[in-house]
């Protein structure tokens, strides 16, 4: 059927319905089961109506998303840039339609900063607001009252705010786009238990956040689970510390440990930095995420296997979801868990050649944030 002759009447008679409720689902209102409005959705999009709703409601007014992400640093090709690349590639891939994009970049590592909640203020207080969607991204979204104040203000305007990564529980948002920290834990405790042949400690080197760290605290009970004669020891790294000098003294100390565990990329990349002497005698290091440090580590047996979270997919989901849930009224899910993969020697230069090559992991192809 031609995209440019279906109309509600005939999508409507294909789902046996009236043309009442085809146009109640497809203007995404209540009084429809979601059965019903899923079959629906796929008769119109089998038909080509999908098409022809989007650019319609497009032609009618702009669309206008806002993204509020941190400032790029010297470490930030080794996960939060990823995320960026992501969100850029979905936006190339719908920036034809009638979209106005609006970034807005803060400095992540400036913990006396306000940019951040200043760029929430003024989005809310914009007259007349003409928002219809955010992106927010920050690794420490935890129980500030007003930042949690500000987004509960902006989705009372029944704006939908998507939040990437992690965040307290009691931060209001639409939306949660993130890895599944939990499975990534699990998973390197798995490998972890695996690889080391003696009982021994565990050093597992987490974040501290104003919320649980939920990769750290999955390894730690996962690890028990499958070896009982393996202690876990988790050393909660801050985001604005020296992190290479700190993971140094801490792997000199007096302690002597079988394993040792990245919970994310910038530590990861740290521990690359140090004296690497000191990874001798150590049964298995596992790191987070594949970038160009951690992929030479794996080459060189410095890193036994990344957890690589998928950042890429992280960015690009987000964006994804959000203009489905703007221009074609799709219902988001309020939890979008990315999942992990387990990435060692034999694999990585498939998936980091995939990198350079499509998502541009090389920095010279990376989009500009400053």
């Amino acid at each position: 059927m031609s995209k440019s002759t279906t109309t509600l009447k005939q999508i409507a008679e294909t789902a046996g319905v009236s043309i009442t409720t085809v146009h109640r689902v497809m203007n995404g209102k209540e009084g429809c089961g979601e059965e019903l409005r899923r079959r629906i959705m796929e008769i119109a999009k089998q038909q080509g109506y999908e098409a022809n709703y989007v650019a319609s409601s497009l032609r009618k007014k702009p669309v206008h998303i806002a993204l509020i992400f941190p400032k790029g640093d010297a470490d930030s090709h080794f996960y939060v840039q990823e995320i960026l690349n992501g969100y850029f590639q979905e936006r190339e891939e719908i920036e034809h339609y009638n979209i106005i994009f609006q970034e807005y970049y803060y400095s992540a590592y400036d913990m006396g900063s306000t940019a951040f909640l200043n760029f929430l203020n003024n989005i809310y207080q914009e007259k007349p607001f003409h928002y219809d969607g955010m992106v927010i991204y920050k690794e420490d979204l935890g129980e500030d009252r007003r930042y949690t104040a500000l987004l509960n203000r902006i989705l009372g305007k029944r704006i939908p705010v998507i939040v990437l990564e992690k965040c307290a529980s009691e931060t209001p948002y639409s939306c949660l786009v993130g890895p599944d920290e939990a499975l990534a834990g699990k998973m390197a405790a798995e490998m972890m238990a695996k690889m080391v042949c003696q009982g021994g400690n565990i050093k597992v080197f987490g974040q501290e956040l104003p919320f649980e760290d939920r990769n750290a605290a999955a390894f730690s009970e996962e690890l028990k689970r499958r070896r009982s004669d393996l202690s876990c020891e988790v050393v909660a790294l801050k985001l604005n510390e020296e992190q290479s000098e700190r993971i140094q003294r801490e792997l000199t100390g007096k302690n002597a440990f079988e394993g040792i565990y990245f919970t994310c990329a910038r530590h990861t990349a740290a521990f690359l930095r140090t004296d690497l002497s000191c990874r001798q005698g150590i049964g298995a290091v596992i790191g987070s995420e594949l970038f160009e440090e951690s992929y030479q580590a794996l080459q060189t047996d410095t890193l036994d296997a990344v957890i690589d979270k998928k950042p890429f997919s992280v960015g690009y989901k987000a964006l994804n979801l959000l203009f489905n849930n703007i221009v074609k009224n799709e219902k988001m899910p309020v939890r979008q868990s990315i999942i992990p993969r387990i990435i060692i020697q034999s694999n990585s230069y498939v998936y980091y050649r995939r990198r350079k090559e499509n998502y541009g992991g090389s920095k010279d192809f990376e989009y500009t944030i400053y």
